[in-house]
């Protein structure tokens, strides 16, 4: 079953190069000479590859990661966007730095000119301070941790330590929960690669991190390529968006071994992250407005809708659905990969592009 539904997801155009969040090497899409608004998207351009984006709990500020192109050292890292100036600025990211407890198991310090910063999560702490959670590759494969500093002006971002990958992860997205564990998903583990996960093999799972101690994995979380996670604010249900079937996985966190239920949302989902209404936001290409794909196609066909973005809001307790967002593909906004909901405004990321894109909610 899972061939055919990788199969089917293939000539629906589902899976791509955004599943594995840009590989070394790979460039993004050439950047357009405009940044002039779209048919329904606005821009603020200037970024590399902004795959995640999560809000700073104080002020007006998103964070955005940057995929690396590995031919360019320090083309990736982190970007500050001003929602209400609509700019971006570049997080300056020293060579140094002490690790702090528990994240000071580290093999040395982060180095700003190999990091290829992936998926995001962040963490209130108070008093103005967050904690954010970086899945990064290049260097090393690990969770970068940073303090958040909200203040009059634009918050500081300081490097306080990091989580190490299992040897043979490569990780997509991470969640930081309040009792201090680390969930992330392994998009594929060595010897698997992308292609397994087009063919319906699992390649991954997702890893579990408590203070003191080193990732573990989730016993019966085997997938084709995990991608975005998110835990219910009572950890009761964790979801997972498998990037190689297309679906999005929901396990009761007492017993993960237990068969989980799942959904098809009509979308490759990527990222995933809770909406202030508590729905949880699925974010990914998706067929465009008025074109369905055919139910059962014929492996290594055309797919006649083309994708555009995509967003989903998820009931996690009725697994409902609501279109919040499906539009015809700009150009200028290729790879859709996350989406944002910051007061009346829908932010978007992209894996393969140089900005970010936002619209008033529906």
């Amino acid at each position: 079953m899972r061939a055919l539904a990788i199969a089917a997801a293939t000539a629906a155009g589902l899976l791509g190069a955004g599943a594995l969040g840009l590989a070394a090497g790979q460039p993004p899409a050439p950047a357009t000479a405009s940044c002039t608004p779209g048919a329904k998207l606005s821009y603020i351009c200037g970024l590399r590859a902004p795959e995640d984006l999560v809000k700073v709990p104080d002020g007006p500020w998103i964070i955005a990661s940057g995929l690396a192109d590995a031919q360019r050292p320090g083309s990736g890292g982190l970007y500050l966007i001003n929602e209400t100036a609509k700019t971006s600025t570049k997080v300056t990211l020293p060579a140094t730095g002490a690790a702090r407890a528990p994240y000071d198991r580290c093999p040395g310090p982060l180095n700003p000119q190999t990091l290829s910063a992936h998926g995001l999560s962040i963490r209130a702490q108070g008093r103005g301070r967050a904690h954010l959670f970086v899945v990064g590759h290049g260097g090393r494969e690990a969770i970068e941790v940073f303090e958040v500093a909200s203040g009059s002006a634009a918050p500081s971002v300081t490097w306080i330590g990091c989580i190490p990958a299992p040897a043979g992860a490569y990780m997509n997205s991470v969640t930081a929960l309040a009792d201090g564990r680390v969930l992330a998903t392994n998009f594929y583990n060595a010897p698997f690669t992308m292609q397994d996960g087009r063919e319906g093999k699992d390649t991954g799972w997702v890893m579990q991190w408590k203070p003191g101690g080193a990732f573990e994995k989730l016993g019966g979380t085997d997938l084709p390529t995990p991608n975005g996670i998110e835990l219910t604010p009572d950890y009761k249900w964790l979801f997972v968006a498998s990037s190689g079937t297309g679906r999005v996985m929901r396990y009761d966190m007492n017993d993960t071994w237990r068969a989980p239920t799942f959904i098809d949302p009509k979308l490759r989902a990527d990222n995933l992250r809770w909406a202030p209404d508590g729905k949880l936001l699925l974010a990914g290409p998706g067929p465009e407005p008025g074109c369905t794909p055919p139910t059962n196609p014929t492996p290594g066909t055309a797919n006649p809708c083309r994708q555009g973005p995509a967003v989903v809001a998820l009931d996690p307790v009725s697994l409902k659905t609501t279109d919040i967002l499906r539009i015809a593909p700009e150009a200028a906004f290729p790879g859709h990969a996350a989406a944002l909901i910051s007061g009346k405004t829908l932010w978007l990321g992209t894996y393969n592009g140089d900005r970010v894109a936002y619209a008033p909610l529906p």
